[in-house]
């Protein structure tokens, strides 16, 4: 993605995102669905990177060498208007 609008927020730049309903605390706490609470704000995630989710089988490592994210420190840009 390079860029979003949502409202009056812009984001611009190479990234993933996620617009919710539900505060990172309200996920985390939940143990189940009916137990998260909306909220009347929207919270934005921004990401850097995703790594591979893998799933071929489950007797081996998980996420295919290529599509694992190694580095430890990375840099990248996204601008909020």
């Amino acid at each position: 993605m390079r860029h979003a609008k949502l409202g009056g927020l812009e984001l611009a730049g190479r990234f993933h995102f996620a617009v919710s309903r539900y505060s990172q605390q309200n996920l985390t706490q939940a143990l189940h669905i009916n137990e998260l609470q909306p909220s009347d704000e929207l919270y934005v995630r921004v990401d850097g990177f995703h790594m591979g989710i893998g799933g071929d089988d489950s007797w081996s490592r998980s996420v295919h060498d290529e599509f694992l994210l190694k580095q430890k420190q990375y840099r990248y840009r996204v601008t909020l208007k």
